[in-house]
């Protein structure tokens, strides 16, 4: 291997360099890309990506123009990303049932 290289575990090792197990689940789990696991997560995904969309669509013909209506569209998209994080990422660690 040449100088200045590094293999995926080296690269691996410096990502987790200084955190415990919990540190690294948790990164993980934020950061890395979660696939359906099963067709009822990916209908999960599409009933959450149609009801945001259904309330954005009215949001666009019944709000005026303006910085507020913006708003409303920019939290919506966020609404919709982390609505799709929470279907997607695996549990935190320790966290509460669903619907507790």
């Amino acid at each position: 291997m040449a100088e200045g290289t590094s293999t995926t575990a080296d690269a691996e090792d410096g990502l987790y360099a200084g955190l415990d197990e919990r540190q690294r689940y948790e990164l993980d789990r934020r950061c890395d890309h979660h696939p359906p696991v099963n067709l009822e997560q990916a209908e999960r995904h599409a009933r959450w990506r149609a009801a945001v969309k259904a309330v954005m669509a009215e949001a666009m013909r019944s709000l005026p123009p303006g910085r507020e209506s913006s708003l409303v569209l920019s939290a919506l998209d966020d609404a919709l990303m982390y609505g799709n994080a929470a279907i997607a990422r695996p549990p935190m660690s320790g966290a509460r049932p669903a619907g507790h």
